[in-house]
């Protein structure tokens, strides 16, 4: 069964939009965040992102609420964890 689906240009407005956003995150980390259930790369997260994203993993189909500022700081704290050394 065939979707109609009507593909058209963005208006001038979206397209300048688009470009100050792109160069907006020109000089930004990205990182990807998966999926808990399957583990699929879901969304990519650029440093300045805060709050809460839904996305739908491509691959099992769940819908997922992250919180992207505190998987932030749960990755950094990951990382920066004293090391015992005994």
């Amino acid at each position: 069964m065939k979707k109609n689906i009507r593909v058209s240009e963005p208006s001038a407005e979206m397209q300048e939009k688009i470009k100050k956003a792109r160069y907006a995150i020109a000089n930004q980390k990205m990182r990807m965040v998966k999926c808990p259930y399957c583990g699929h790369n879901t969304i990519a997260v650029f440093e300045d992102s805060r709050g809460h994203i839904q996305a739908k993993c491509k691959l099992c189909g769940r819908e997922t609420v992250f919180d992207v500022l505190n998987m932030r700081r749960l990755i950094l704290r990951l990382y920066k964890e004293p090391r015992d050394n005994k």
